[in-house]
């Protein structure tokens, strides 16, 4: 499937760019960090004259959410019903994790995909302007703002309700009696 892929290279580039942000307040970050890790550094880590204490408490309250979703799609194996009561419109997918089952939609993981490439663009280029203001000891300007609305507008597509597009149900696998 191409958007869970688009998701995971997308969750790749928000982890390294969150680094490069941490980064430049000389804190080392490990390169192996899963990105729940990261973003949990990221949200505690005193990023001093880097980014505003405000602006990084927003960026990682719009992230926590995109996290716990990409656990999900990650994290599962994925497959459409067998039944054809389940998989009528075809667009229904199954993804069975450690205990537990999430069902959503072809169409709600292409969203997510989008989503997440514009929330990792707008990390990134966040992440590459503090770091030439740094580099370069000189004021660069950067709307930090504007890069928290851009964030915040693009989690907002995956968690307005109701959006028939967006739908995402866990519960906890039934244990087999066996």
């Amino acid at each position: 499937m191409r958007a869970r892929e688009t998701v995971t290279s997308a969750a790749t580039q928000i982890k390294n760019s969150l680094g490069s942000i941490i980064a430049l307040t000389g804190t080392p970050t490990q390169a192996n960090q899963p990105l729940w890790r990261r973003l949990d550094v990221f949200a505690r880590t005193d990023l001093k004259d880097t980014l505003s204490a405000e602006a990084q408490a927003d960026i990682a309250a719009r992230l926590h959410p995109l996290v716990s979703l990409h656990n999900r799609l990650a994290d599962a194996r994925w497959e459409q019903p067998s039944t054809a009561a389940e998989s009528s419109t075809g667009d229904i997918l199954s993804g069975h994790g450690t205990g537990s089952i999430t069902v959503t939609t072809i169409g709600a993981i292409e969203l997510l995909a989008e989503v997440f490439t514009a929330v990792a663009g707008a990390i990134e280029s966040l992440a590459t302007r503090l770091t030439a203001q740094s580099v370069f000891s000189a004021p660069i300007p950067i709307s930090v703002p504007a890069y928290v609305r851009e964030i915040e507008a693009s989690t907002a597509r995956i968690s307005t309700a109701p959006d028939p597009a967006w739908t995402w149900e866990s519960h906890l696998e039934a244990s087999d009696p066996s």
